[in-house]
């Protein structure tokens, strides 16, 4: 689910809002994510970060909790779109 949600904020240009998120994945079709469990799924995000982001300490996604708003680095957006695109190709690619 993190990784849907990862996915859907860089469709977005890289700048969601939690709002945004939430209501775009609670009726999804094949991603549903309850308002209750829409938090659980964005902090799970880190986990991803971990696994496709740059090792370095810098964030390839920052959470605002005043402004309620998650923004990507610009420069990984596309990149991130690159990647998800290659993934539709070849799901064989991603692991679970």
């Amino acid at each position: 689910m993190a990784r849907a949600v990862l996915r859907r904020i860089a469709d977005l240009g890289g700048t969601a809002t939690y709002d945004e998120i939430q209501h775009y994945f609670a009726g999804h079709p094949d991603t549903p994510i309850p308002p209750k469990a829409i938090g659980g799924t964005l902090t799970s995000i880190r986990a991803v970060r971990r696994r496709i982001g740059p090792d370095s300490p810098s964030m390839l996604l920052e959470r605002d909790d005043r402004a309620r708003r998650y923004r990507i680095t610009p420069v990984l957006v596309d990149g991130l779109q690159r990647v998800f695109t290659l993934a539709d190709a070849r799901p064989d690619l991603l692991r679970s």
